[in-house]
């Protein structure tokens, strides 16, 4: 398996780690065996979140005999000491192990960046480093390019993950992950099939002739690891034939053809007409809608069977959808054609 080193850490990270928000949606045996399977091809980092439903609880069992063989990421959705600390015991109790080797801050948001800092959440995660029973402090954020800035300048995490996929080249691979990746900071490219939506894609026969031997997720994943900035890709898996596709993009990597990359690119486009690339251009809402914030629960809540979860999320946003007043301002600030006025109406009868 190829790999990477991860900033700082110094860390050989295969560049595909397993993605586990999809665990919840199969039995433990079968997490088991998969786990294992990933483990025994060369995957060395696996990656979850406190909130994933029972992921943790699947992993534990499954890779506790095998806890020094690969590197544990786990995510905290709490911004303040006690909280945090709270959840890092479970987490710990749930992973059935002594130490996690990276800890990030959850899907950071508006004033939740500072709130790491002046609650004690930063500080909490500090003093668990200090204790052994953390080794490295992170932070996952989706759509806000200044806040993504700030937490690589100020030196606090040696990781940052965020959404980057074929979608997401135009807005972060200019000069942010070049920045990141020249201050030392690990990047994690999380949801690199776009959520899935470019492993669903169908291709047309013309773009198969070009795409052969291989599926368009694995092309997509391919792409993503061109860029040599990014440490590691991390899919969600939950059937063998995602893993096994996986496996061999980081087993046997190669560099995409021009043909390729032509095909890649035009099911891209045609799968981004009306699609939410939770990328933020919409902002600011004059009623401030967190549109973003509110498409990626809903994508949680559909896809990965995480209801309950999303749902909280959702009822405790300030300003939720039903706040939308139809000036349609968002509309002439998205350039990907999404329908944001009814699907903000659609995703409040799902989440409410």
């Amino acid at each position: 398996m190829q790999k990477r080193t991860l900033g700082k850490t110094g860390w050989e990270i295969s560049v595909i780690g397993f993605g586990a928000i999809k665990l919840p949606l199969i039995s433990h045996k079968e997490s088991e065996i998969l786990l294992n399977k990933a483990l025994d091809g060369g995957i060395n980092f696996v990656d979850t979140a406190d909130c994933y439903s029972d992921s943790e609880e699947k992993i534990g069992r499954a890779l506790k005999e095998r806890r020094k063989e690969f590197y544990l990421s786990t995510k905290i959705d709490e911004r303040d000491g006690l909280g945090v600390r709270r959840k890092l015991e479970r987490c710990l109790r749930r992973l059935r192990t002594d130490w996690i080797d990276l800890v990030l801050f959850h899907d950071v948001r508006g004033s939740e960046y500072d709130r790491i800092f002046d609650s004690g959440g930063l500080e909490t995660l500090e003093k668990a480093r200090k204790e052994g029973k953390i080794l490295k402090i992170g932070i996952s954020i989706h759509n806000s390019l200044p806040m993504m800035r700030k937490a690589i300048e100020s030196g606090a995490f040696s990781a940052l993950m965020v959404a980057y996929s074929a979608f997401d080249e135009d807005r972060l691979a200019a000069d942010l992950l070049p920045m990141a990746h020249n201050r030392g900071v690990g990047l994690i490219a999380m949801k690199p099939l776009a959520g899935g939506r470019l492993a669903e894609r169908p291709l047309s026969h013309k773009n198969r002739r070009f795409i052969q031997g291989e599926s368009l997720a694995q092309v997509s994943l391919r792409y993503v690891l061109s860029n040599l900035n990014i440490t590691c890709a991390i899919p969600g898996m939950m059937k063998p034939y995602e893993l096994n596709e996986n496996l061999k993009v980081g087993r046997q990597p190669r560099k995409l053809t021009i043909e390729e990359i032509k095909a890649l690119m035009e099911c891209v486009g045609e799968a981004g007409k009306g699609f939410c690339r939770n990328c933020g251009y919409c902002l600011p809402c004059p009623e401030g809608i967190p549109i973003p914030d509110i498409f990626r629960f809903e994508s949680y809540y559909d896809r990965y069977n995480l209801r309950e979860w999303a749902r909280e999320q959702y009822r405790s946003l300030v300003v939720n959808a039903d706040a939308c007043s139809g000036c349609e301002q968002c509309l002439d600030l998205c350039p990907y054609g999404v329908s944001i006025r009814e699907k903000l109406k659609t995703a409040h009868r799902t989440l409410v």
